[in-house]
């Protein structure tokens, strides 16, 4: 699995249609330049697909989050090396530039 698959996101119907549409960052709206992999939904008992996407500093935030809950609950990573899983969610939380990095409060 891609470390981008293992993010949760917003719902679509919770989003602006263009956050919907893959058009703009699925959490800030800004220009997307990650895609998030082809996800499914629920509507009216209807099940859709869609595809997010995200800027790089958003995916990259969201994947230090999940890693951090990840490693709290993995066996391989709470005991042995980090598993495959959290090797890709690490190395996509390092993508962002230090210029990127948003310091709480700024």
């Amino acid at each position: 699995m891609r470390a981008v698959e293992l993010l949760p996101v917003p719902r679509p119907d919770q989003v602006h249609p263009e956050q919907a549409a893959g058009r703009a960052c699925v959490w800030c709206g800004k220009e997307p330049t990650v895609g998030l992999g082809s996800r499914l939904t629920t509507r009216l008992g209807t099940v859709n697909a869609w595809a997010p996407r995200a800027c790089t500093a958003c995916a990259a935030r969201e994947a230090a989050r999940v890693l951090a809950i990840h490693v709290r609950s993995c066996y391989r990573c709470c005991v042995h090396d980090r598993c495959p899983d959290a090797r890709a969610l690490r190395q996509l939380a390092d993508s962002r530039s230090p210029s990127e990095i948003r310091r709480p409060g700024r």
